[in-house]
């Protein structure tokens, strides 16, 4: 997918992101200032894990059109720079297991040259290579470092993975791993919905000490919520699954939500993680064009995703 837009002139205070971003090898990525402000794009070209969970089909092809939309945005300053991995992470047969291996290592290498790292999905199974890339990187600058998750989401994704890993899976997986590796696991939802998950999953969640917050609370959820959480943390993780948004503002999902949250209400929550978390990774999952109308979903993330990008470097 190439970077397209319009284009209004090469003077900068005409500048759009489609005529600034870098596309590069991770082997060129590596080399580029570790002091420079900068954001990395990393592109999941796959729903495997989404039809695993038998999902409704489509979120593979999500990350082509949050680009295309964000290709039109104005640039207003010299920094952040923008780049994208020119090369797709991408399943071979249903491989799922592999790719998330590439991610892991391409977010590790990554975050060791400071970038800010946003991987789009593809289905939200990208939030365990995402979270094993920073758990990777963080591992090898202290032996027990505290990593925050923040999901937006509908979903608690802690689903029995014995018969393999799927969209529906990682947070279980993560918290196990966690366990065993006797380091704190502070996972935390926003958006819940309470008739999309069972009486298992709201206990599994228990079990592991997860703090989640209903849907109809984001609306007047506390900022000093999320201040604690990126407070306790030297590492934020931020994980958003598209379905947490009302099917208004997101028709264009694996699971659409007639009481998601309102976009409005949920972007000064973000925008808040993205300026004042220490250690960043983003990933967004789950945007599904198939079921998309007016691009509107696409559009919508590419909104947010830009609002986090300038509150983060600003």
């Amino acid at each position: 997918m190439s970077w397209t837009g319009r284009v209004d002139g090469e003077e900068e205070d005409v500048l759009r992101i489609h005529q600034v971003v870098k596309i590069m090898d991770l082997e060129e990525l590596l080399k580029e200032d570790i002091d420079r402000k900068k954001v990395c794009f990393v592109s999941f070209n796959s729903d495997e894990g989404v039809r695993r969970n038998s999902g409704r089909l489509g979120a593979r092809d999500g990350w082509k059109q949050v680009k295309k939309a964000l290709s039109n945005f104005p640039i207003f300053d010299k920094e952040p720079y923008f780049y994208d991995l020119r090369d797709t992470i991408d399943v071979e047969g249903s491989d799922l297991e592999a790719a998330h291996d590439k991610i892991i290592e391409i977010v590790k290498k990554l975050k060791e040259r400071n970038y800010l790292v946003i991987v789009l999905g593809g289905g939200h199974d990208i939030a365990f290579p995402t979270h094993m890339g920073i758990l990777e990187y963080a591992l090898e600058k202290e032996e027990k470092p505290n990593i925050g998750i923040i999901s937006f989401d509908a979903h608690f994704d802690m689903r029995d993975y014995s018969n393999g890993r799927n969209s529906g899976t990682m947070f279980l997986q993560l918290g196990d791993i966690y366990k065993e590796r006797d380091l704190k696991y502070n996972y935390n939802v926003f958006g819940i919905q309470k008739f999309s998950n069972t009486k298992r999953l709201f206990d599994t969640a228990q079990k592991f000490g997860v703090k989640y917050y209903f849907s109809d609370e984001i609306r007047n959820l506390s900022p000093d919520i999320l201040y604690s959480i990126i407070q306790k943390n030297e590492y934020i993780h931020l994980t958003i699954c598209t379905d947490v948004f009302h099917i208004t503002s997101a028709p264009g999902v694996s699971a659409p939500q007639t009481f998601g949250v309102n976009p409005r209400n949920a972007l000064p929550l973000l925008k808040l993680v993205a300026k004042y978390a220490r250690n960043l990774t983003i990933d967004v999952a789950e945007i599904n064009p198939l079921y998309d109308y007016d691009d509107r979903t696409s559009r919508m993330m590419a909104n947010i995703i830009y609002e986090m990008i300038l509150c983060h470097f600003s």
